[in-house]
């Protein structure tokens, strides 16, 4: 009986390649073109058009100066980012470990899950006027609005993820002795993680949404107020520029969220399907 040779690959074969997601110096050429012509543009429509309806970039930076030397933009900003922070932390608490209880135990499962329906199916804005009843106008009312605002999101992707774990990872678990919550925690949890942190991403922005809906709603207070003040007044300008520093704010968290999953799950880029 002929004895079965090992097959010796070239190193090239065997070596890890270079992943393709890596952003190349003609991706950012293209981001920095892009930016670039829609930043002419808007500056070119400023010239025919009324400045209530469109400031234009130059004016928008001028405001933007303006408001963070005399302190009125740093003062919102930190009210609003603690705010924020505050929501946001409660939302990942209760939605991760909800979306968690519901995908690894049946019985969770079905009792919460006519809840999470009908929450996530309850437009958000409407609970505006319950929180002020239930919390009052201060900040505890804008704090569990953001909470509200994200939690459901959370949950969803979690459960989402908890139930797509493939039954052979949990096999190996098993065969290694992991039961209940170290099963859980070092199998579920990881292989659920990309699902937990697009919800996560998702959350982010509803985060920044329902801050701006709740400072302008509650009290008037933060960069919601602001912008309520400056819409107020018709002075595009410094709305836009408060604008642009709320989404700034959560393009900041995406990096941060995004560098966050590139250095402890590494494996989820990896993984990836390669793009053109």
């Amino acid at each position: 009986m002929r004895q079965a040779r090992a097959v010796e690959l070239p190193i090239a074969a065997v070596r890890p390649r270079r992943s393709s997601r890596a952003p190349s110096w003609r991706g950012e050429l293209l981001r920095v073109a892009a930016i670039a012509v829609v930043l002419g543009l808007w500056q070119l429509s400023g010239t025919f058009m009324n400045p209530i309806f469109i400031a234009t970039p130059s004016t928008v930076l001028t405001a933007f100066v303006k408001i963070v030397a005399d302190g009125t933009l740093p003062a919102a900003f930190l009210s609003s980012l603690w705010e924020m922070a505050a929501g946001l932390g409660i939302a990942i608490a209760l939605g991760f470990g909800l979306g968690v209880a519901m995908g690894r135990v049946r019985l969770v499962e079905k009792t919460f899950d006519p809840f999470v329906n009908f929450f996530n199916a309850t437009p958000t804005i409407a609970l505006l006027p319950l929180m002020e009843i239930w919390f009052g106008t201060d900040y505890r009312s804008r704090i569990a609005f953001i909470s509200i605002i994200c939690l459901w999101t959370l949950v969803i992707n979690t459960l989402a993820g908890i139930r797509n774990v493939s039954r052979g990872y949990a096999d190996v678990g098993r065969a290694f002795g992991l039961r209940g919550l170290a099963l859980t925690w070092k199998v579920f949890l990881p292989a659920a993680a990309p699902y937990m942190i697009a919800g996560l991403r998702v959350a982010l922005a509803q985060a920044a949404v329902g801050m701006i809906l709740g400072g302008q709603e509650v009290g008037e207070s933060g960069l919601g107020g602001l912008t309520e003040d400056f819409g107020s007044f018709f002075q595009t300008d410094y709305l836009i520029a408060a604008i642009i520093t709320s989404t700034g704010l959560a393009m900041m968290l995406f990096g941060l969220l995004k560098a966050f999953q590139f250095r402890f799950f590494p494996w989820i880029a990896a993984s990836a399907a390669p793009r053109r």
